[in-house]
């Protein structure tokens, strides 16, 4: 039987606080996760506190009359019952968690989160319950990673995918700003998914691969740097969604 190797060491996500909460940031900076066992629940939301998930669809939780409907801040599952959209008036995780890298699993109590260049993904280890996000969309669902043994048969899968947690930078992000794309003018995410390049050296060589008059290859070398599109067609054909690493290790991504 495949063994799945994505899973990393829970305890770099633990909270310390009482309600036992394990949480991460995703990659890009986008989404926030929390594993609470206090409140048997897994839930995620936008990592930009007080705001929607930032989701396309239809968020609005009806309440009892004469109450107006309720705006969702978080999509959750809670033992035994299944994903939903919530509203949350307590923050998901205390403090500042770290980042779950791409292709990575974190399970605990009986729930397993796991981050994908297409979205977060969450469940309920019991009954295989659980949600799918993106900047994209949702579905209530789970999604594993591709080549492990809930995913059947293996696919290819990016080399950076088992990179160690990132230390965090400065505010507990590792997110660089935006770049835009200049043929098409669309904004990217610059995020160090690896190593300890400085935010200006990443947007530097970013800005300098979006510039080279053949960099529509496939695989482009710039500067000791090899970069190469990823994601949807609609991102590989914009331009936007790039995977750039060096001999040092370091990877950085600029995403949608």
């Amino acid at each position: 039987m495949e063994r799945d190797t994505s899973g990393v060491d829970r305890e770099q996500y633990a909270g310390g606080d009482p309600s036992g909460a394990y949480g991460f940031v995703t990659p890009s900076g986008k989404w926030l996760c929390a594993i609470t066992p206090a409140n048997g629940m897994v839930a995620c939301a936008s990592h930009t506190p007080g705001t929607p998930p930032g989701v396309p669809g239809p968020l609005q939780i009806p309440v009892q009359a004469p109450a107006p409907s309720a705006e969702a801040n978080i999509v959750a599952i809670e033992a035994a019952k299944g994903p939903s959209f919530q509203t949350a008036n307590q923050p998901l995780f205390p403090g500042n968690p770290n980042v779950l890298p791409y292709g990575s699993t974190l399970s605990a109590d009986g729930f397993t989160c796991n981050v994908q260049f297409s979205g977060v993904s969450c469940r309920e280890d019991a009954t295989n319950q659980g949600f799918t996000i993106s900047t994209g969309g949702y579905k209530f669902e789970f999604t594993p990673i591709p080549g492990t043994p809930d995913a059947g048969p293996p696919e290819l899968t990016p080399t950076e995918s088992t990179a160690p947690p990132l230390p965090q930078l400065e505010g507990g992000s590792n997110q660089c700003g935006r770049v835009v794309y200049p043929p098409t003018g669309e904004p990217a995410t610059v995020v160090i998914v690896k190593g300890t390049i400085r935010c200006d050296a990443a947007h530097a060589m970013l800005n300098k691969y979006f510039t080279a008059p053949d960099a529509t290859d496939a695989v482009y070398d710039v500067d000791g740097w090899k970069c190469r599109t990823k994601g949807d067609p609609h991102s590989a054909a914009t331009g936007y969604s790039i995977t750039c690493t060096d001999s040092g290790g370091n990877i950085v991504v600029a995403q949608p």
